[in-house]
């Protein structure tokens, strides 16, 4: 009993040690100012492609479109590239329709292919493209005024790679677990960018210096493709970063489906695992630190935290004494952490990310997907 005690008891103290890992990185964080202030420099009319995948976008292609020919149309250097992927709509065909009547001949075209994929859809795009800079934007996402502006600005500083924007979580009410990840991942993410870099990317609206970073070509097996060519520019030296000032939420506002989270949470951790050796060997240290958190946090973390329950569950069960023992004070965490709104919330990114593993680990995978908003 004693030797079962014993393994309880280490098993207790990892698996804590473990998910105090992101609460300490929050909290020094909290206390880093701004390492990397804005070094833009002006370059002269950068070529700038901006890559719309779409697959199935009937609903979305025309005020996507919209909205796109708005912010370039006195960037004589952009050009607009759609991509559709193995539409089984018309997209293809609303989008050539509504360009030709709306912009400037030259500067568009629209190219489609049976083949399914975000990803097939970027690597055979992007292997023809010529442009310094590449813009990616998802159908779905209605981006705030500016952030052509942004990006060019951005991307003139010789430190950056990649740059990103941020969902907007005030349009996310009416889903409380996505709008308490918003509001926190968001905080990280502005911190990480403002002292170096972030993991964490958006793919709604993502932006690369192609000639800093080279010809991107994605693993097309893997979702999270904002999350690899992040780490391409991390690579190769430079930072990728957030800025605040580009946000987005989708047209409809409406809310993210479970099986959406899933599939976000997979494609980030099989990047994370994929790119585990910045930790140690990237080129800006201070990267390194940031990378072990998202691991220990995307990863490391839903495992501990299922493992912590179920070790208190398990030693208190064998030993239901209210005292000061470390089963009971576990399983109270446990219990008060169920009860509070944002320990329920803790607990649903858990049970996403646990579920994304799992169907990782049986091989299913989430690389292509029909849109769902």
């Amino acid at each position: 009993v004693e030797f079962v005690v014993g393994i309880a008891e280490i098993l207790q103290a990892v698996s804590l040690s473990i998910l105090l890992i992101p609460v300490v990185y929050w909290f020094l964080m909290s206390f880093q100012t701004e390492k990397n202030r804005h070094n833009e420099s002006k370059i002269k009319s950068p070529s700038i492609t901006i890559l719309l995948p779409m697959r199935n976008e009937e609903r979305n292609v025309i005020r996507k479109l919209e909205s796109i020919i708005l912010e370039i149309l006195e960037v004589d250097s952009a050009s607009l590239l759609v991509v559709d992927s193995g539409s089984e709509d018309n997209t293809a065909e609303i989008a050539s329709s509504f360009l030709s009547n709306t912009f400037q001949e030259g500067r568009w075209e629209v190219i489609s292919w049976s083949e399914p994929g975000k990803s097939k859809a970027i690597n055979r795009a992007v292997a023809n493209l010529e442009s310094e800079i590449i813009v990616m934007t998802d159908a779905d996402a209605n981006v705030s005024p500016g952030w052509l502006e942004i990006i060019i600005q951005r991307l003139s500083d010789k430190e950056i790679g990649v740059v990103s924007g941020l969902e907007d979580g005030d349009f996310s009410e009416i889903d409380k677990f996505n709008s308490y990840y918003r509001r926190k991942s968001n905080w990280l993410r502005i911190k990480e960018s403002e002292y170096g870099s972030t993991p964490v990317l958006e793919g709604s609206i993502i932006a690369w210096d192609a000639q800093k970073i080279g010809k991107v070509q994605v693993d097309e097996g893997v979702n999270a493709d904002d999350a690899q060519i992040g780490m391409i520019s991390i690579r190769k030296g430079f930072r990728s970063i957030i800025d605040s000032r580009i946000s987005f939420h989708d047209f409809e506002k409406k809310k993210r489906s479970f099986g959406e989270s899933i599939r976000r949470s997979q494609g980030l951790s099989i990047v994370l695992l994929k790119n585990a050796d910045l930790a140690f060997l990237a080129r800006r240290s201070g990267f390194r630190w940031t990378m072990i958190n998202a691991i220990s946090l995307y990863v490391i973390f839903p495992w501990m935290a299922l493992i912590f329950s179920i070790n208190s569950s398990v030693a208190f069960y064998q030993n239901p004494e209210i005292s000061l023992n470390w089963p009971f004070f576990s399983i109270l965490s446990v219990i008060s952490i169920a009860i509070f709104p944002s320990g329920r919330n803790l607990l649903t990114g858990v049970a996403i990310s646990l579920i994304s593993h799992f169907q990782a680990i049986v091989g299913k995978r989430h690389n292509v997907w029909n849109p769902s908003r």
